[in-house]
C-alpha cells in the first residue's frame, strides 16, 4: 500500500492565498508571507483547511530592518507549511497565539527573551533562557547585540 504524502500546490494556494504570496518547494514544502494583523487568521485557516494538526515550530530570524517569524506547521500528510510574518526592528509587535497553538507559548517567551518581539495578549511573557539579572531590553540574537550590554554587576566571567 502506498502512502501519498503531501498537499498539492493548488489546495495550499486556495486556502492561503487570501493571506499573501504562496510558494510552494514541491509537495511537501509551502510557505506564505502574511501581514502581522493577519497571522492568527491565517494559522486557524491553515490548520483547518490544511488539516495542519501538528505545531513544529516557531522560528526567529533578524534579517536587519525586521524580525521574521516562521511558524512551521504539519499534519498526518507530512507536508510542511510555513506561515510567515515581518516585524519592523523598530516596533516589533505581533498578537500571541499561544491560545490558537499552545505549545507557542513557550517559543514566545523563548523569542521575547532573545530577540525582544512584543507577543501582545500572551499572559506572562516572563524570562524563559535568560538568568533573572540578564539586563532589561539587552537581546543576545539580534544583530546589534554588544556583549558589552549584557555585563552584569557581580556577574563572574571567564572559565
Amino acid at each position: 500500500m502506498s502512502l501519498a504524502l503531501g498537499i498539492p500546490a493548488s489546495t495550499v494556494s486556495s486556502a492561503l492565498r487570501p493571506f499573501g504570496p504562496v510558494e510552494s518547494a514541491r509537495a511537501t514544502r509551502h510557505h506564505v508571507l502574511v501581514d502581522p494583523k493577519d497571522l492568527r487568521e491565517a494559522l486557524g485557516a491553515a490548520r483547518r483547511e490544511l488539516k495542519l494538526d501538528h505545531f513544529v515550530q516557531l522560528a526567529t530570524i533578524d534579517v536587519g530592518d525586521a524580525f521574521e517569524l516562521r511558524y512551521i506547521l504539519t499534519g498526518s500528510h507530512r507536508a510542511l507549511v510555513s506561515v510567515r510574518t515581518r516585524l519592523p526592528r523598530a516596533a516589533p509587535h505581533v498578537a500571541s497565539v499561544h491560545d490558537l497553538l499552545p505549545p507557542a507559548g513557550l517559543y514566545e517567551r523563548q523569542v521575547h527573551d532573545l530577540f525582544g518581539v512584543v507577543f501582545d495578549g500572551h499572559p506572562g511573557l516572563s524570562r524563559l533562557v535568560l538568568a533573572e539579572d540578564w539586563p532589561e531590553g539587552v537581546h543576545p540574537l539580534r544583530k546589534d547585540f554588544l556583549v558589552e550590554a549584557a555585563a552584569r554587576p557581580g556577574a563572574k566571567g571567564g572559565t
